[in-house]
């Protein structure tokens, strides 16, 4: 399995082996919450769409994939910066940074420091993840050489924005593979450590994402939407083929509560 470089809240990567026989080799694959792109990774298809509400991400993925000295770009931040006076300074010129690559390179940076590879954003829109204390953060040059291998030459469409855009989900037939993979429903009324972007992801947005799932298996798409396994997601999902899976977390909110929790995989056509 091609693993992401980057830490990820929610990853998929360890329950690929329930998510890729669903979406089979489609000739296209849609992935609108791109994440860590765990998933895309390894899917074998003839074109992608990757979008994220997440700018940032974005602009990461296509600096890695088009400038081949963006790898060693990233690597010069980890040299004698694992302290919190590094860490903040970065953190600091990220926040204020108007240079595409500069954000990119330090995302990398922070993304491998920042306590529990968390993504998160304040109101203004500034990273705020503290100081992770890690004693030796890894630097993922394997990984991303392999994300350069897997996905550079390839018909690769990067887009940011949100989840509904049309313009993401032309020319659909049952050889398309649509798999969404939101922010999710919380675990009680309580837990609601699932707004990684600014602006959050509220039950309305649940909704319009089903209401979409259901408008695009109507077109011929196939559509996979993952999320926890509760009495709200099996309702809103009543439509689709329901199979529950056991994940083990591997980032929480405390980060010390890692234990295993139920998913659900919904699939429509």
């Amino acid at each position: 399995m091609n693993k992401p470089f980057l830490k990820w809240a929610g990853s998929k990567y360890r329950v690929l082996p329930h998510i890729l026989p669903l979406i089979g080799t489609p000739k296209r694959y849609i992935e609108p919450f791109a994440g860590s792109l765990s998933v895309a990774l390894n899917v074998v298809a003839l074109d992608y769409i990757i979008n994220d509400f997440n700018k940032d991400l974005i602009s990461l993925y296509k600096f890695i994939i088009y400038n081949h000295d963006f790898i060693n770009d990233c690597e010069k931040y980890f040299a004698d910066n694992n302290n919190q006076v590094s860490f903040y300074y970065f953190r600091n010129q990220f926040n204020t940074s108007l240079e595409p690559s500069e954000r990119a390179s330090l995302f990398v940076y922070l993304n491998r420091h920042c306590f529990n590879g968390l993504t998160r954003y304040n109101k203004s829109g500034e990273f705020n993840v503290p100081f992770g204390k890690y004693k030796s953060p890894y630097f993922p040059r394997k990984e991303m050489e392999n994300f350069i291998s897997v996905f550079a030459g390839q018909s690769v469409e990067f887009s940011v924005g949100d989840f509904a855009n049309e313009n993401l989900y032309q020319k659909l037939d049952s050889s398309t593979v649509v798999y969404f993979d939101p922010p999710y429903l919380p675990l009680s009324d309580t837990a609601n450590f699932s707004d990684y972007a600014t602006g959050g992801f509220n039950y309305d947005d649940q909704v319009r994402l089903r209401d979409l799932a259901v408008s695009l298996a109507n077109r011929g798409a196939r559509v996979i939407v993952s999320n926890h396994d509760t009495p709200t997601a099996r309702e809103l999902y009543s439509s689709a083929q329901i199979t529950s899976i056991n994940v083990g977390r591997t980032i929480s909110a405390k980060g010390t509560s890692r234990k295993s929790v139920k998913e659900v995989l919904a699939v429509w056509n």
